[in-house]
C-alpha cells in the first residue's frame, strides 16, 4: 500500500482538534467542591491590612507624656499596642519599685532568673526594712542587678533587726541619692549603708536612731566614700552630734550645695558647724527649730 503513513496517535489528536475547532469557548468546568479534610491546603492569598507606622520617637514622646501625668493605667494599655511601645512603657512602669515582703515574693515568682528581670528599668528603689514587714535577707542577693538605680530609700516604722548585717548588703553602686526614714536603727548600720554608695550626692536622714558605744563611734565617718556634693536633709533625732561628727569625718570632705536641718534649739549650733564643714561649696542653708515633733510613719501593705 502506497501513500503517507500517519501514526495512530497523530490521527486521534487531529480528530480532537478538529472536533473542538467550531467552538470558540473553552469547555465549562464543574464548580469546585469543598474539601472536608482536617487540614486542607489552601492556595488563596491572605491580605493583611496594617495601619500606618508611627515613628519610634513619637511613641517615646507619648509614653513620656503619660508618665508626667502619672497615668500608669494608660501606660499599661499603651504597652499592649505594638512591639515598638513595649520598651518605652516598661521604662516608666518599672521606674519606681517598692519592695515589701509580698512584693519580693511576687518579683521572685515573676523573674526567677535575675538576669532576665526588669531590674535595669528601675531608677527609684524603695525597700521596706523596718517594722513587721521587713524584706527577707535573700532579696539583697538580687540588688546588684539593679544597675541603673539613682535613688535608694530604706523605709519602715520600726528598727532593723539586730541579726541583719547591713555591711553585707549589696546595694546598687550607681545610686546617687539615699533616704533613710525609719523608726529606730543603729548608727553603725547607718554608717554601713552609706559606706556602700561611692557615688552618693544627696542624703536624707529622718526618724530616730540608737546610739552606739563611744569606741564604735570613733572614726565612724572615715570609711565613707561618697561624693556628698548634692543636698543634705537631716531631721528628728538625726540632727544630733553623732551624725554631724560622722559626716564631718568624711575623708574627701563635704561638698553639699544645700543643707536643710530640722532640729531643736540645743542642736542648732551643730547645723552651723556642719555648714562650716561644707565650706565654699554650700549655696543654701535652711534650718527649722522645733520644740515638739511628732511624726507618723506609713505602714507596709497588708
Amino acid at each position: 500500500m502506497s501513500g503517507l503513513v500517519v501514526p495512530f496517535n497523530r490521527i486521534c489528536k487531529s480528530d480532537r482538534l478538529t472536533a473542538r475547532a467550531p467552538s470558540a469557548q473553552p469547555p465549562s468546568l464543574p464548580p469546585p467542591q469543598t474539601s472536608k479534610m482536617k487540614n486542607p491546603t489552601s492556595t488563596k492569598t491572605k491580605t493583611v491590612i496594617t495601619g500606618p507606622t508611627i515613628p519610634q520617637d513619637i511613641v517615646n514622646e507619648i509614653a513620656d507624656h503619660l508618665a508626667i501625668d502619672s497615668d500608669f493605667q494608660s501606660i499599661r494599655a499603651c504597652a499592649l499596642l505594638s512591639k515598638s511601645s513595649v520598651q518605652p512603657c516598661r521604662r516608666h512602669l518599672f521606674r519606681i519599685v517598692t519592695f515589701t515582703p509580698r512584693g519580693v515574693d511576687s518579683w521572685f515568682k515573676t523573674f526567677p532568673v535575675p538576669e532576665e528581670s526588669y531590674a535595669h528599668y528601675v531608677r527609684d528603689l524603695r525597700i521596706w526594712i523596718g517594722g513587721g514587714g521587713c524584706v527577707p535577707e535573700k532579696f539583697f542577693k538580687h540588688t546588684p542587678w539593679f544597675t541603673n538605680v539613682e535613688k535608694i530609700s530604706l523605709l519602715g516604722y520600726g528598727g532593723v533587726p539586730l541579726l541583719r548585717k547591713t555591711s553585707l548588703w549589696r546595694l546598687p553602686q550607681s545610686a546617687t541619692s539615699l533616704t533613710i526614714d525609719t523608726g529606730v536603727v543603729d548608727l553603725v548600720q547607718v554608717r554601713d549603708v552609706i559606706a556602700q554608695l561611692p557615688n552618693l550626692d544627696d542624703l536624707f536622714l529622718s526618724g530616730s536612731h540608737v546610739g552606739a558605744d563611744r569606741e564604735e563611734l570613733l572614726g565612724i565617718g572615715t570609711v565613707l566614700k561618697g561624693r556628698f556634693g548634692g543636698k543634705l536633709t537631716i531631721s528628728d533625732k538625726y540632727a544630733g552630734e553623732d551624725i554631724i561628727n560622722m559626716l564631718i569625718e568624711v575623708p574627701s570632705g563635704l561638698r553639699f550645695t544645700e543643707v536643710q536641718v530640722s532640729c531643736t534649739r540645743r542642736s542648732l549650733p551643730l547645723a552651723f558647724r556642719l555648714a562650716e564643714a561644707c565650706g565654699k561649696t554650700l549655696v543654701k542653708l535652711s534650718y527649722t527649730v522645733t520644740l515638739v515633733h511628732c511624726k507618723s510613719h506609713p505602714s507596709p501593705d497588708p
